[in-house]
């Protein structure tokens, strides 16, 4: 099978950096794949010309087109496997596929094909307003980055793309679990098109370390959305028990200023983390929390804990209770809610017998059903079903 994947990266690593890595890295072990990468860094370095070219892009790129068409015509793929589009490549990347014939699947990372801001989220709760195709409430509410310009630029991006039925030339829809397959479903999509399959890790690469922790770990970014306050305001009832944050986002500022104003010795910032140092916060740690308020469409950073024999502590929204057991694998606690976060933290702290056996299911579980050795496989079962629906013959059999 010839695979071309397809990803802009983002400024900031993320996760679907990293499936998109791990996935291409797969690939070349049991097939011939291409890449088509675009990172969202290019804008900072661009003068004001170029960056009114990468505006209009957003809606429309030529040079994606371009790109495309000569990578098509030269590695011929029998599918195109797309994790991000936004801004650099955008929507034409499908147009450009469905006109050459090419089949695609689109991995549900985010929700940007149905929400400018991508997470269904503004003014700290959750919101669908432009699922069903009206994006005006969009710029009403600056939903990108609270700028009109920008929540426009989308919102309009969108729009354009939506006349020109993009979401119909997809072939697949990947959901990373069933509560990302029903908001599609919600939104018009075709259930023959949606397909389920949840990241995968390669447990080889964590040791697990099972019990005797010396902190509790927040690993991800510092945003709002993904409840970095309501669990600083949490561990500001627990002063005997040290929380360690590991990321860097745009709310690094308000939670110094929150530990600061509260003298709040028990909480930590070390900043942005990754590789060996990552793995090593993650060993040394007594469980995880992942306070999201926002909608996760999976949360790798669950597996991640997982694979190191940690429980997560997780709000009970969006995908992460399809992941996370309450007392099997971790607890579930109401979004939002500091007092219910620091109730479920104190009864798991001081219950290091059950932080252990926790951990121990986790560490079986990410094995069993999550483990990247499986991860070809599944994905080539769904790349076959969308060929095949496409009635497009596949190039490894022209």
């Amino acid at each position: 099978m010839r695979i071309l994947s397809v990803h802009n990266q983002f400024r900031q690593y993320a996760g679907s950096d990293i499936v998109a890595e791990a996935d291409e890295k797969i690939f070349a072990e049991h097939a011939d794949v291409a890449s088509y990468i675009r990172h969202s860094g290019e804008i900072e370095s661009a003068g004001k010309a170029q960056q009114l070219r990468i505006a209009i892009d957003t809606i429309y790129s030529r040079r994606t087109v371009a790109e495309i068409t000569e990578i098509v015509g030269r590695f011929r793929p029998d599918i195109a496997y797309v994790h991000n589009v936004f801004p650099l490549i955008s929507p034409s990347l499908y147009h450009a596929l469905y006109r050459l014939r090419v089949p695609s699947v689109h991995v549900i990372h985010d929700f940007r094909l149905w929400c400018p801001n991508s997470r269904f989220y503004v003014n700290n709760e959750p919101c669908q307003r432009c699922l069903m195709g009206n994006y005006w409430p969009a710029v009403q509410k600056r939903c990108v980055q609270g700028k009109t310009s920008y929540s426009a630029l989308y919102a309009g991006s969108l729009y354009l793309n939506s006349r020109s039925r993009f979401r119909e030339k997809i072939g697949g829809f990947i959901c990373l679990t069933e509560f990302a397959r029903d908001l599609l479903l919600k939104s018009g999509i075709a259930d023959d098109k949606i397909y389920v399959c949840p990241n995968h890790i390669d447990t080889a690469g964590y040791t697990p370390q099972y019990g005797g922790g010396k902190y509790v770990l927040y690993l991800g970014g510092l945003y709002r959305d993904k409840g970095v306050m309501t669990i600083a305001k949490a561990f500001a009832q627990l002063p005997h028990i040290p929380l360690v944050f590991v990321g860097a986002g745009d709310a690094e500022t308000e939670l110094r200023e929150f530990i600061s104003n509260h003298r709040l010795s028990n909480i930590q910032l070390v900043g942005f983390k990754n590789g060996p140092e990552k793995l090593e916060y993650l060993r040394n740690s007594n469980f995880t929390i992942v306070a999201s308020q926002c909608y996760e469409t999976f949360g790798l950073v669950v597996l991640e804990a997982f694979a190191s024999g940690k429980p997560v502590v997780a709000s009970a929204f969006g995908s992460l209770p399809y992941i996370v057991h309450p007392h099997e694998t971790g607890l579930l606690f109401k979004p939002q809610d500091a007092d219910d976060l620091a109730e479920k933290v104190r009864w798991m702290y001081e219950r290091p017998e059950q932080i252990e056996s926790m951990g121990r299911r986790g560490r079986d579980l990410v094995e069993s059903k999550y483990d990247a050795r499986s991860r070809f496989a599944s994905l080539e079962a769904i790349f076959t079903s969308v060929i095949g629906k496409s009635g497009w013959k596949a190039a490894t059999q022209a």
